[in-house]
This record gives structure tokens, sequence and C-alpha cells, in this order.
């Protein structure tokens, strides 16, 4: 059974505040990081070729990564874009599509500065450059706390608006913070997309359901080892001492200890 990787990224840049280091990710850390899984063999393919997998059964390629960002933060056009031309790869943004054109009032009187979002002209750039968009509802909602006539909103009208925009069809979809009820997955397939991406962490296989597929989230602040450790391992977070408790936990298991 063929193992598949899906990364998350936010910005890429220079963060402004301490609370924003997680999320950004500093363009030249970002090169380093397409550089190891071009160096390393890694194969990075699109959510159209994992679609294909998954619902038509199509083959991947040995070591397949998906390069994921969330919301659509306009460094995606002027930092990421020309790093994943450089390197030929392929690229998905999730945007909440309300804001594109404005800043991140969403994250805003919480320690971020103000941001600018992607606008549809660089999106529709983007576009005919390997680079695909799915939705991240309008307007980066708590998808756990709307009821669901507001969460069909959120969800059918984004997925509209980046159709109408880009004049292709958008079936790609992520949950805003991870969050969703047992009934939104129900909501997102029911308006017409066949991929969700949440941010629990993991791998994915052909058994993994398509509208909960896991990602390992990239912090701003994590040098080529600890992105190495997280895609070896499934997981958010690495620490250097973690690799050896782990191969010892499994030994002393394998000797009944």
């Amino acid at each position: 059974m063929q193992r598949f990787t899906i990364l998350m990224y936010h910005m890429i840049s220079q963060p402004g505040t301490i609370a924003e280091a997680k999320y950004a990710c500093p363009p030249e850390q970002f090169e380093q990081h397409l550089h190891y899984l071009q160096s390393s063999h890694h194969c990075v393919v699109s959510l159209d070729e994992i679609e294909q997998h998954l619902l038509n059964d199509t083959a991947l390629p040995d070591n397949a990564v998906a390069i994921t960002l969330d919301d659509g933060f306009e460094d995606n056009y002027t930092q990421a874009f020309p790093l994943l031309q450089k390197y030929q790869m392929p690229a998905s943004i999730f945007l909440a599509t309300g804001l594109m054109g404005a800043t991140n009032k969403w994250m805003q009187g919480r320690d971020f500065p103000e941001r600018s979002m992607l606008n549809w002209q660089q999106i529709n750039e983007m576009s005919r450059y390997q680079i695909s968009f799915g939705a991240h509802t309008v307007n980066h909602a708590k998808l756990s706390e709307l009821d669901t006539t507001a969460a069909e909103e959120e969800i059918s009208q984004s997925k509209q608006q980046v159709e109408d925009q880009l004049g292709t069809p958008c079936s790609h979809f992520a949950y805003p913070y991870g969050l969703f009820t047992e009934q939104t997955p129900k909501i997102v397939k029911n308006a017409g997309f066949t991929l969700a991406c949440s941010t629990r962490s993991g791998f994915n296989n052909s058994k993994r359901d398509p509208l909960l597929l896991h990602r390992i989230e990239v912090y701003g602040t994590d040098p080529v080892w600890k992105l190495k450790q997280k895609m070896t391992f499934g997981m958010n977070d690495a620490a250097r001492l973690f690799p050896l408790k782990y191969y010892s936990k499994q030994v002393l298991q394998r000797v009944g200890l």
C-alpha cells in the first residue's frame, strides 16, 4: 500500500512577531526545504495526482509528497511562487476567498501584524504554472462554531468564488484551524469537493478518508533536520532525542521488556 505525505505551510516570509514565527517560514529556509525534498529523492506531486490515486487507484511515485499552503497570503506569490518555479514543483494554495485582495483580519489583535493577501490577478497567473487552488471558506471561519446553514454557506460559496475567478472546477478544501464537526465532512462532500485536508498529523494511504487527509505542519522555525524528522515519523513536532527514544522503545518491545 503506497504511503504519501502532505506538508502544510502558511506564510513564506520573515516573521514580524514572536507569535508569527510558527507560521512564517523565511524564504531562504523554504528554499532549503525544497532543496532537501529534491536531493533526498522525494517526488513532489500535486493534489490532483493524490485525488486520482485515492479515487481511481492510479499509482503514485515512491516517496510522494504534496506541498500545500493555507490562507492565501500575498507572499505565496512574491516569495514561494518563484522558488516553486525554480525547483519545478507543484503546490496547492487554499484560499479564504472573501479576503483576497484584502488583509488577514481574522488574525488581528493576537500579536499578528497585518499581512496582505493574494489578489485574483496573482492567483490567475500562478494557476498557469503548476499551482492549484482550493477553498478554505470565505472568511477563514471556525466551522465547528457555526450552525449547519452558516457552515454550508462558508463552504459552498468559497468553492463557487474560486471557480468563478479561475473558470475551472474547485474540488479541494482545507478546514480552517483544522476545526470541524462530525457533520462538516458531509457538508464538504455535498458541496462538491472530492478531497479535503485536515491539520491532523500523520501519513496517508489509500485507506484514508479523502475528506479527512492528514498533513504535517511545517513551522517557520523548522530547519531541514526537523522537516526530515517530521516526514520520517509523521508528526508535527520534532526533537533532537526523539529518534533515539523511538528506536530504543522498538528494541525493548522486540526483546519483551
